[in-house]
C-alpha cells in the first residue's frame, strides 16, 4: 500500500486520470504475476495449467492491443506512430500465442516446431523496439510520423531478412533442426538485449508523465528478455510446460504492456483539456535539442548492409547448394522490396519539399509584404508627428491672426479699404485653419468619441451637406440591403470621411456629361460595408490614392491629404478602405467597419457557448 502511495505521489503537472492510472497499474501488475506465480505453484502440470496459463497471457496482450488501438486514435504526432507500431507488435504476439493456445487448448496436442510462430516471435520485437525510437513525446508533423512508420516497415523487412538468411535457411536442410534451434535462440536473444536497451534508452531520455510510462515498457521488456531467455532454454532441456515457473516473467511482460496501454490513454484524456484550453505545452513535450531521427539512420544503415551480405554470400564457398539457392532468391527479393520503399519514400520526401519549398517562398513574401508595411507605418507615424508639431504652430498663428483682424474690422475709424482688406485676411486665415484641420485628422491628433452609430442617416447628412446633389445630369441614389447593424464610431470623424469620399466623387463626376453616383450599405458577418460607387473616368493609380500629399488634382485644388486622413480616421475605428476600378468604368470605394453587437445577440451568443460547453 506504501508503495501504491509513492506512485501515486506525482509531479502537479501530472494529471487526475494519469494518478487514477498508476494506482490502477501497480494493483493490476501486482494481481497478475501473484496469479501466475499461485497458478505455477498450487496447481500441477496438465490440461487445466495450460488453458489457465494460455488464456491468461492471450486475454492480457489482447487487452493491452485494443487499448493501444484506442490510443492510437485517440493521439497526434508522433504518438500516434507510437502507438501504431505497438498495435502491430502486440498483434504478432497475440497471434503467436493463439496459435500455441490452438494446439494445447483445442487440438489437446503438443505445439510443433512451427516457422511462422518463431518468426512472430522474433519480428514483433521489431516494432516494440522501433516505438521509441518514433519519439512519440515530440510533436512532429504528419509527414515526418510517415516517414517514421516507413522506416518501421524498413527494419522489419531487414528484420525478416537477418531471420531468413541465419535462422530459418537451416529448417530447410534434413538434418538442420538442432542448428535451427541454436540460431533462433541467438537471435532471439540478441532481439532481446536490443530491446531492453532501446526501452532504457528511452527511459532515460524520458520527462514528466511520459517517465511512467517507460517505466512500465521498460519492465515489459526486461521482464521478456529474461523469461523468453528461459523458455528457449527450458524447451532445449524439455523442462518447459505452459504454466510453469518460466512463463511467470511472461506473465509480468504481458502485464507491463498492459499498464503502458492504461497509462498512455490516461495521459491521452489528461492532455486534451490542456489542448482545448489553449494553454501552453508541458515542458516534457518539447525536448531541449533537436533530436536525431534513429530510425531514419537505422533504416539506412540496414539497406546498405543487404548488398553486403549479398556480396557476402556470392564470394564464400557455399557447402550447401540448398541453402546458397535460399539465401541468394531472398536477398534479391528483398533488395527489390527495400527498392520499392525507398522510391516510395523518396517520392514522399519530394512532394514534402516541394510543399515546403512553396511555404517558405510564401513565408518570405508575407515577411516582405510585413516589412514594407512596417517601413510605410514608421513614415506615416514620422510624418503625422511632423505634421501635428507644424499644424499646431500654423494653427495658433491663424487663432492670433483671425484675432487682429476681428479687431481691424472692428474698429470703427478704420477705412473701407482697410475693413475689406481685413476680410480677406480672416476668409484666407479660416481656410488655412481648414486645412491645419485636416492635416491634425491625418496627424490622429483629434481624440474620437466612441458611440454607437447609425450609417444610413449619416449618409443622407452627408449627401445633403455636399454639392454633389446640385451637379446637373447626375443621377444619386442610396440603398440599404436588409437590416443592418449600427457600427461603434465617432460619427462626426464618419461624416468627415462620407464628405471627402462624396467630394472626390462630385469632382470626378464634373468631368463626365451624364453620370451616376450610388452609395450601397449592407451587412457582412459582423462587418458593415459602405460602398461609393462612380461612373467617372476611374482612379490612375489606385495603389497610391491613400499615400500622403498623392493627388491628381490641379495645384490648389487638392493637397493629397484627404483619402490619407479617412485612412487614418478608419484605422482609429479598427476598419479599413478599399478601392479599385469599375469594370464598367469609374471608381470604387468600400469602407470596411466592425458592426456593433445587439446586447440581445450576445446573451444569445453566450448562452449557446455555455450550452454548447455543457453538452
Amino acid at each position: 500500500m506504501e508503495a501504491a502511495e509513492n506512485f501515486a505521489a506525482t509531479p502537479v503537472s501530472f494529471g487526475l486520470h494519469s494518478r487514477q492510472a498508476l494506482r490502477l497499474c501497480f494493483f493490476l501488475f501486482a494481481a497478475i504475476v501473484l496469479l501466475a506465480l499461485a497458478a505455477s505453484l498450487l496447481f500441477a502440470k496438465g490440461y487445466w495449467l495450460a488453458t489457465f496459463a494460455d488464456l491468461l497471457q492471450v486475454t492480457i496482450v489482447s487487452a493491452a492491443a485494443v487499448i493501444a488501438l484506442q490510443n492510437c486514435k485517440r493521439s497526434q504526432s508522433f504518438a500516434r506512430g507510437f502507438w501504431f507500431t505497438i498495435l502491430v507488435g502486440a498483434s504478432m504476439w497475440v497471434a503467436s500465442l493463439l496459435l500455441w493456445a490452438a494446439y494445447e487448448i483445442v487440438l489437446q496436442r503438443p505445439v510443433p516446431e512451427i516457422p511462422f510462430s518463431d518468426m512472430l516471435l522474433f519480428l514483433k520485437l521489431v516494432p516494440f523496439t522501433a516505438a521509441v525510437a518514433l519519439q512519440p513525446k515530440k510533436p512532429q508533423d504528419a509527414r515526418f510520423r510517415t516517414f517514421g512508420i516507413l522506416d518501421v516497415t524498413i527494419l522489419m523487412l531487414f528484420s525478416l531478412y537477418l531471420y531468413a538468411y541465419f535462422v530459418y535457411a537451416y529448417h530447410l536442410l534434413p538434418d538442420g533442426r538442432d542448428l535451427y534451434n541454436f540460431q533462433f535462440n541467438i537471435a532471439d536473444a540478441i532481439g532481446h538485449q536490443v530491446f531492453v536497451w532501446a526501452a532504457a534508452f528511452a527511459l532515460l531520455r524520458s520527462r514528466g508523465s511520459w517517465r511512467y510510462l517507460f517505466w512500465a515498457y521498460f519492465l515489459a521488456a526486461a521482464f521478456y528478455a529474461v523469461g523468453s531467455d528461459l523458455c528457449n532454454v527450458a524447451i532445449d532441456l524439455n523442462r518447459y510446460y505452459s504454466g510453469s515457473p518460466y512463463d511467470v516473467p511472461l506473465s509480468a511482460s504481458s502485464a507491463a504492456l498492459l499498464c503502458v496501454a492504461v497509462l498512455g490513454r490516461a495521459i491521452i484524456r489528461d492532455q486534451k483539456p490542456v489542448a482545448a484550453a489553449d494553454a501552453a505545452p508541458e515542458t516534457d513535450v518539447v525536448p531541449a535539442k533537436r533530436d536525431v531521427f534513429l530510425s531514419s539512420h537505422a533504416a539506412m544503415l540496414v539497406t546498405l548492409c543487404i548488398p553486403v551480405l549479398g556480396l557476402w554470400l556470392l564470394s564464400g564457398n557455399p557447402r550447401a547448394s540448398q541453402l546458397f539457392t535460399f539465401r541468394l532468391e531472398i536477398t534479391f527479393l528483398t533488395i527489390f522490396l527495400l527498392l520499392l520503399l525507398l522510391s516510395i519514400k523518396e517520392d514522399l520526401l519530394t512532394t514534402s519539399l516541394v510543399i515546403s519549398l512553396k511555404h517558405l517562398s510564401d513565408t518570405y513574401s508575407s515577411i516582405d509584404r510585413l516589412k514594407n508595411y512596417l517601413i510605410q507605418g514608421g513614415k506615416l507615424a514620422s510624418l503625422g508627428e511632423l505634421v501635428a508639431h507644424v499644424a499646431n504652430q500654423i494653427k495658433s498663428a491663424m487663432t492670433r491672426i483671425l484675432d487682429f483682424s476681428a479687431c481691424i474690422v472692428a474698429h470703427p475709424s478704420s477705412e473701407p479699404r482697410i475693413h475689406a482688406m481685413a476680410g480677406k485676411i480672416t476668409q484666407y486665415a479660416r481656410r488655412t485653419d481648414s486645412l491645419v484641420e485636416n492635416m491634425l485628422r491625418f496627424a490622429q491628433e483629434t481624440p474620437l468619441q466612441l458611440t454607437s452609430v447609425e450609417i444610413k442617416p449619416l449618409l443622407e447628412s452627408a449627401l445633403q451637406l455636399s454639392r454633389i446633389g446640385s451637379l446637373p445630369n447626375l443621377q444619386v441614389s442610396l440603398s440599404q440591403e436588409g437590416v443592418c447593424p449600427n457600427v461603434r464610431g465617432d460619427s462626426s470623424q464618419l461624416l468627415h470621411v462620407f464628405l471627402q469620399l462624396i467630394a472626390n466623387a462630385a469632382d470626378a463626376l464634373e468631368q463626365v456629361e451624364k453620370g451616376e453616383f450610388r452609395i450601397s450599405i449592407h451587412a457582412v458577418s459582423n462587418q458593415l460595408h459602405i460602398q461609393f460607387a462612380d461612373s467617372g473616368p476611374g482612379l490612375q493609380h489606385p495603389e497610391r490614392v491613400f499615400e500622403p500629399f498623392y493627388t491628381t488634382k490641379p495645384v490648389g485644388k487638392g493637397t493629397g491629404l484627404g483619402l490619407s486622413t479617412c485612412y487614418g480616421i478608419l484605422q482609429q475605428h479598427q476598419g479599413e478602405i478599399l478601392c479599385r476600378n469599375r469594370a464598367e468604368g469609374g471608381a470604387l470605394f468600400t469602407v470596411i467597419l466592425p458592426a456593433v453587437i445587439s446586447s440581445e445577440a450576445a446573451t444569445k451568443d453566450v448562452s449557446s457557448a455555455v450550452v454548447e460547453g455543457a453538452l
